[in-house]
């Protein structure tokens, strides 16, 4: 269903269209020239461009037209006036629809920003660059034990920043955002299905308990171990992109 606000998006577009087309400037001033023509131009001219219209008009057609004799040319002064004032007029209120359609858009842009805005700040507060969660994709090799701690920030982004509160207005953003929660979502499962706590403790590995320690590793560990490399690193690029992305389309 259209919204009432959409409908009425719609038909303000329209009837602008409709009412100050494309070419609006071109007729202006056609409407201008003929108006300022029949100002300026004099009795005689005219009456001489008339009768040489009206002698064209019977030579080709084979008819005998006339027209009145011209005694005053008052009237035409008049429809030059009319036209010059009405192409001003219509300048005038072209140009004020177009400005308050600016403004009204330049308005609606400021608003979407400061929303986006302040949803970025919130992003850096939970996801910073410098958090541990990030330390884990960018630095960590998954052969060696990690601290389970250090999931933290990257679980709370994978539970929270997909709702209808963390979608960004700017397509470009929340399409970066999309992408960057995906990555998460699918390394944080892949990261527990491919490794257990080691002890009673919170460090966790890759490694199965009968593999730690040693030199040469079955082929499937080596695969988990470099899966996780790959998957952790691509969400740490990712996230670097989001934020330049956020940074540059918000200017902040």
């Amino acid at each position: 269903m259209v919204s009432q606000k959409e409908f009425k998006e719609l038909a303000i577009g329209l009837g602008r269209k409709w009412l100050f087309p494309d070419f609006t400037n071109k007729l202006t001033w056609l409407v201008v020239t003929v108006g300022c023509g029949i100002l300026l131009t004099s009795t005689p001219l005219k009456l001489i461009f008339y009768n040489w219209l009206v002698d064209t008009i019977n030579l080709n057609s084979g008819t005998d037209f006339t027209i009145a004799e011209l005694t005053n040319d008052s009237a035409d002064y008049i429809w030059g006036v009319v036209l010059v004032a009405l192409a001003l007029i219509h300048n005038i209120a072209y140009r004020y629809v177009n400005f308050l359609a600016s403004c009204e858009g330049k308005d609606n842009l400021e608003k979407r920003i400061k929303a986006d805005t302040a949803l970025f700040e919130n992003f850096k507060i939970e996801f910073p660059s410098n958090c541990a969660s990030a330390r884990l994709l960018k630095e960590h090799d998954f052969s060696n034990l990690y601290d389970g701690e250090a999931t933290s920030n990257l679980e709370k982004f994978v539970h929270r920043w997909n709702d209808a509160e963390h979608v960004f207005l700017d397509p470009v953003i929340e399409s970066k955002r999309i992408e960057l929660w995906e990555s998460c979502h699918s390394f944080l499962y892949k990261l527990a299905v491919a490794t257990g706590p080691v002890g009673k403790g919170f460090s966790f590995s890759a490694i199965p308990d009968m593999y730690l320690g040693e030199r040469d590793m079955p082929d499937f560990v080596t695969q988990r171990v470099n899966e996780l490399n790959k998957k952790a690193t691509e969400c740490y690029c990712q996230h670097q992109e989001f934020v330049a992305v956020c940074k540059e389309r918000l200017r902040c």
